[in-house]
């Protein structure tokens, strides 16, 4: 009951703090049956509310311990199905040595939802992190599952993998994709002698195939900036108005370049490194243009006629009539708590994985209280009909605000690229031509790496 009350209340919040949730191979999570949900970690409670909102079927979670210690978050950590993990890490950190034994009733707990053919969300890097890349899996789930299988004979076990990729994860109306990988059948692996060991590193391999993975965090901003701007400028040309690059097709770039620079390292190549050196360095002079004048890479190739203009300015000023109104209302009602919530989760902030998650739960926190006071207020003073039709004005009238807040600022953006380029004609010829320069140099240095 507590679940289904709080899914579509966690759905919200997340619509509300990041701008698009896209998932791609949803149909690969199996309707029914025993399965474990592999999910990378780089967003503390954030990774969890985004995997119950975008799964269909009802999961259960694993969390460390540790939250336990809270009798409220407890009592409520437990109706929701979340079974505490006691890890070794924990343990040490308060000074007492690993009990080998500590998570059997956990274990046991896992067993049994999975003979009762639930669906269970595991972190298997056992913590949240800023890394680049994939930390080591502990062996966790696969023990786990050897658990289910030996002492509960459950068959058919599934673990599929999810990979989290977040744009900018703690930065408000940023997107997030979810990839879903293939399912390992557990009862085929165990068939092919697979150890704890062998499992483990066979769910590595599946998570790392659905995220994105880098040597070091230089290497994730040189190429997710370049990527940014290639996806950018090898999308088909957009009507004036329309979003920006979906965010699957980004960090698809992202992958082609890096799989080009993995291989032309292993090439040793002097010269080619040198190339794809000035590559990067005539990408970043093209973003230093753009930036200069408040260019989006997307609106290098906008249409500069007049006929094109005056279709852009029409709508979007008959958007605004019928949607500004609505988007007024929800900034007026929700700016208070909004604001306050976005404040505190502000302060003494240590990681970037804590910004959105203190949003989230401290803004669902005064929004509910926020909306409980004015309903209150409308209703001593116009009557309890008028407060029921405020009360369900609350949450369109503010997603309506975010939305129309999204496109308001894009077609700002298109506009701005509009009117620059009119008065400066030849800024935009200058534009085209390194953008098609660095496409050409992007598909060379992409064909020499992957050639040898």
């Amino acid at each position: 009951m507590l679940y289904a009350l709080f899914k579509p209340v966690v759905g919200v919040a997340l619509r509300w703090y990041y701008r698009s949730i896209t998932i791609t191979g949803l149909e690969r999570i199996p309707p029914s049956g025993p399965v474990f949900l592999a999910v990378n970690h780089p967003n503390a409670l954030v990774d969890a509310l985004v995997v119950g909102h975008v799964v269909p079927r009802r999961v259960r979670f694993t969390a460390k311990a540790t939250i336990f210690a809270n009798p409220l978050a407890a009592w409520l950590l437990t109706r929701v199905g979340v079974v505490p993990l006691r890890r070794s890490h924990d343990e040490s950190a308060a000074g007492s040595a690993p009990d080998p034994t500590r998570n059997a009733a956990a274990f046991d707990a896992v067993a049994d939802a999975l003979s009762a053919q639930a669906a269970i969300v595991i972190f298997p890097e056992g913590k949240s992190h800023d890394d680049p890349h994939l930390a080591p899996l502990r062996t966790g789930l696969a023990r786990m599952v050897w658990h289910a299988a030996d002492t509960r004979d459950v068959h058919n076990i599934r673990i599929v993998p999810m990979g989290l990729l977040f744009e900018e994860k703690e930065r408000p109306r940023s997107r997030i994709l979810v990839r879903v990988g293939e399912p390992i059948v557990i009862d085929a692996v165990r068939q092919q002698g697979a150890t704890v060991s062998s499992l483990t590193q066979r769910v590595s391999d599946a998570l790392a195939a659905v995220t994105l993975n880098f040597d070091t965090a230089d290497d994730a901003e040189r190429l997710q900036t370049v990527g940014r701007t290639l996806a950018a400028l090898l999308e088909p040309l957009r009507a004036v108005g329309d979003d920006t690059t979906p965010l699957a097709d980004v960090l698809r770039v992202v992958q082609r370049l890096d799989r080009a620079q993995q291989a032309l390292r292993e090439r040793r190549d002097a010269a080619l490194d040198a190339r794809a050196l000035q590559f990067e360095q005539q990408v970043r002079a093209f973003r230093a243009t753009l930036d200069a004048h408040h260019l989006d890479a997307h609106d290098v190739a906008i249409e500069l006629g007049a006929t094109p203009g005056a279709r852009f300015a029409l709508r979007e000023a008959l958007l605004a009539a019928l949607l500004a109104p609505i988007g007024l209302w929800g900034r007026i009602t929700h700016a208070v708590p909004i604001q306050i919530a976005r404040a505190m989760a502000l302060r003494n902030v240590r990681s970037r994985d804590e910004p959105a998650m203190r949003t989230l739960v401290l803004g669902l926190v005064l929004v509910l209280g926020a909306y409980a006071a004015q309903t209150t207020i409308v209703a001593w003073l116009a009557g309890p009909w008028w407060a029921l039709a405020f009360f369900a004005s609350l949450v369109p009238s503010a997603s309506s605000d975010l939305r129309y807040g999204d496109r308001t600022r894009r077609a700002r953006a298109r506009a701005r690229a509009y009117f620059t380029f009119r008065r400066n004609p030849a800024l935009q010829q200058r534009l085209l031509a390194d953008a098609e320069a660095i496409r050409r140099e992007a598909g060379e240095l992409e064909r020499i790496a992957l050639s040898g």
